[in-house]
């Protein structure tokens, strides 16, 4: 015999003798509670449960399986990132000797259109070298003030964007 057999079907009542110490049970409230209880097993005996429980065990391992995924999925990008980050600020950073007689045809040229201007603000924001900043498009605001949305890649899932406000200054385009 199984639980749901012996809970389901009638049985004769077994009576205890009563003694000092017993308590005379309340036979509506243990049927009650065994019903509560083998419940789950009723369940699963149906087609319908047994597929609910099935969908259930594997919906548990998939959820499992995918958060653990995530979880590691960047164990070792993680070193690699400060690599990354330290090599464009060591190439941001200017050499001691002729940095500023190479820097000045540059920064005539940049001055020349809004997005370079934008680029090279943006590249200095994020110690990062110039070449890895771009101009992904520009707004005129009015005949001197340009915004300019600029992107930085400083790693493989980092690249900070910013709009960036120019304005003309005479002959040449400043950031504003």
């Amino acid at each position: 015999m199984n639980a749901e057999a012996t809970s389901v079907r009638t049985t004769e009542r077994v009576h205890a003798i009563p003694g000092p110490w017993s308590t005379p049970s309340s036979d509506a409230a243990v049927r009650a509670a065994t019903r509560l209880m083998l419940l789950p097993v009723r369940v699963l005996a149906t087609s319908l449960g047994r597929r609910l429980a099935a969908a259930t065990v594997l919906s548990v391992a998939l959820v499992v399986m995918v958060s653990s995924l995530y979880s590691h999925a960047d164990g070792p990008a993680a070193a690699a990132s400060g690599a990354l980050r330290a090599a464009p600020a060591a190439a941001a950073r200017p050499a001691a000797g002729g940095a500023r007689a190479a820097a000045s045809p540059a920064a005539t040229r940049a001055a020349e259109r809004p997005q370079d201007v934008a680029m090279a603000w943006f590249a200095r924001q994020k110690r990062v070298a110039a070449d890895r900043v771009q101009a992904l498009q520009q707004q005129r605001i009015s005949a001197t003030v340009t915004r300019v949305l600029v992107m930085a890649e400083i790693g493989p899932a980092d690249m900070p964007t910013a709009f960036v406000t120019v304005r003309r200054d005479g002959a040449s385009w400043k950031v504003s």
